[in-house]
C-alpha cells in the first residue's frame, strides 16, 4: 500500500530545490523527541520548510534519505490509516533503518491524532503540517501536551522575498537595485507574498492562483469541513471581514446589515463563522493593548482577497498589513493602542510604538504624529514614500521600510 509511495517520495526529496526561509531547525527537537509540527496557512510552502529541514539533517548526517517516510494526505483519498500498516511496509523495504515521518496535511485523516501518537509512542520522530489551527495548534497541543513543537510558518517577509527574486537585502542601493527591490515592493502590494505567486512572473497565472487559492479556502476548509449551509451569510462575513481589514471589526453591525437584508441568520452564527474563517488562516487578529475585550482588529494573510471580493484595492491598507507581517515574525504579541488616539501596532516586548504611513506629506503627517504622546516609550513611524521634510523631534523616529526591516 505503501512502498512505492515512500520511495517514489524520497527520490522527489532527493531531487527538489528548496528556497531557504528564515527559520532555524533546533537539533533539540530531536534529542528531546519533539512532534515537530508546521501550521500556517496554506501555500506558505510549509512543506518545502520541512523538506528544506530535512535535506538539512542529511546533509548533516542526522539522519539518513531512506529513512524518509515523506506523505502528503491531501493527494490521497484515506479517510483512516493504520500506523501498522504503514511501518510493515517501510521495514520491508528497510529492515535495519528507523523512519522518520513526515506528514503533510495531516488533519485530513480522520484518525490523524491517534494514528500521531502511536507512532510517537514508539519513539519514532515525526514532523507534520496541517492548515487548520484549530487542529494543529489548539487541539494538537492539547492532545500531545507537551510533546509539540510549532513552527509557525508565515507568507515571505520583504527579506525573504527579495531573496525569492535573487536580490541581496542591504541598507543601501544603487540605483539601478534600488529599482528591483521597489518592483518587488510593489508586487508584493500587488499580489501578496506567496511563494509560488511572487515567483511567477505571469499576472495571469498569479490571478488564477490567487482565485483558487480563495475557492479553496471558502468550500473546502469552510463550507464543507464545518458543515455550513448558510453560505450567503458566510460569504457576506467573509466580505465584510475582508473590507475591514487594519480596522478594527464589527460582528453586530454584519448582522444588522444582513438583517436589513431580509437574510436570517442567528448572530451566535456569525459569531461561528468568524471562529472558522480564524481556524483556516484566513486572518489574524489583534488586541487593543487598553482593553483586550474591545473591538478586535483583522490582518489578513492574503491581502489579495480584498482584491478578488471588492475589485479595489488600498495600498495603504495593505502596507500596513505587510508591516504586520513582518512583526508577527519576530514578536510574541502585537497589540494595537486605542484610546484618546489610535496606535497601529504596539510591541510590549521593547515598549516600542509603531505608526505606518504608506506616503508622508505635509497633509498627514501632524495627524500621523499626534498620537506619539508617551516619552517614556520608543515611538517609530514607518513610511514607504516621504514627501515632506521633518525637522528632528525627540519625541518619536522616523524611518523609511528598507530600514525598519533591517532592525526587525
Amino acid at each position: 500500500m505503501f512502498k512505492q509511495l515512500i520511495l517514489d517520495n524520497q527520490v522527489l526529496i532527493k531531487d527538489i530545490n528548496t528556497i531557504k526561509r528564515d527559520y532555524i531547525f533546533y537539533d533539540d527537537l530531536l534529542v528531546l523527541n519533539k512532534i515537530v509540527s508546521f501550521i500556517w496557512p496554506r501555500r506558505v510552502w510549509k512543506t518545502f520548510l520541512m523538506i528544506d529541514f530535512i535535506k538539512e539533517l542529511i546533509l548533516l548526517n542526522k539522519i539518513k534519505l531512506e529513512q524518509v517516510v515523506f506523505i502528503d494526505f491531501s493527494l490521497n483519498t484515506w479517510e483512516i490509516i493504520d500506523y501498522k500498516i504503514l511501518l510493515l511496509d517501510f521495514k520491508e523495504i528497510y529492515p535495519d533503518l528507523e523512519p522518520f515521518f513526515v506528514f503533510d496535511e495531516i488533519q485530513d485523516i480522520q484518525n490523524f491524532k491517534e494514528f500521531v501518537l502511536s507512532l510517537y509512542n514508539l519513539w519514532y520522530k515525526i514532523f507534520l503540517s496541517g492548515s487548520n489551527s484549530k487542529l494543529l495548534s489548539s487541539e494538537l497541543s492539547t492532545h500531545f501536551r507537551w510533546r509539540v513543537f510549532e513552527y509557525k510558518v508565515f507568507p515571505l517577509t520583504f527579506k525573504e522575498a527579495l531573496r525569492f527574486k535573487n536580490i541581496e537585502f542591504k541598507k543601501y542601493y544603487a540605483t539601478q537595485e534600488l529599482a528591483k527591490v521597489k518592483n518587488t515592493f510593489n508586487d508584493i502590494l500587488e499580489y501578496w507574498s506567496f511563494p509560488e505567486i511572487l515567483l511567477s512572473t505571469n499576472n495571469l497565472f498569479k490571478i488564477d492562483n490567487l482565485k483558487t487559492y480563495l475557492d479553496v479556502l471558502i468550500y473546502k476548509d469552510l463550507i464543507e469541513r464545518y458543515k455550513i449551509d448558510n453560505e450567503y451569510s458566510l460569504k457576506y462575513i467573509l466580505k465584510s471581514i475582508t473590507n475591514s481589514f487594519t480596522k478594527t471589526l464589527n460582528i453586530s453591525k454584519i448582522y444588522n446589515e444582513l438583517k436589513s437584508l431580509n437574510i436570517k441568520v442567528w448572530k451566535t452564527t456569525l459569531y461561528e463563522y468568524y471562529e472558522y474563517i480564524k481556524n483556516i488562516f484566513y486572518v489574524y487578529e489583534i488586541e487593543n493593548y487598553y482593553n483586550p475585550k474591545a473591538a478586535k482588529k483583522p490582518f489578513l494573510y492574503n491581502m489579495w482577497f480584498n482584491k478578488i471580493l471588492w475589485h479595489k484595492e488600498n495600498i495603504w491598507q495593505s502596507f500596513e498589513n505587510m508591516v504586520f507581517i513582518e512583526l508577527i515574525k519576530k514578536y510574541e504579541k502585537v497589540y494595537f493602542k486605542k484610546n484618546w488616539g489610535e496606535i497601529d501596532f504596539y510591541i510590549p516586548e521593547i515598549e516600542t510604538n509603531i505608526q505606518v504611513c504608506y506616503e508622508l506629506n505635509s497633509d498627514n503627517l501632524k495627524r500621523e504624529i499626534s498620537v506619539f504622546s508617551d516619552n517614556k516609550q520608543k515611538n517609530i513611524l514607518v513610511y514607504f514614500d516621504k514627501k515632506v521634510t521633518i525637522e528632528e523631534n525627540n519625541n518619536f523616529e522616523i524611518i523609511n521600510f528598507i530600514d525598519f526591516i533591517s532592525e526587525v
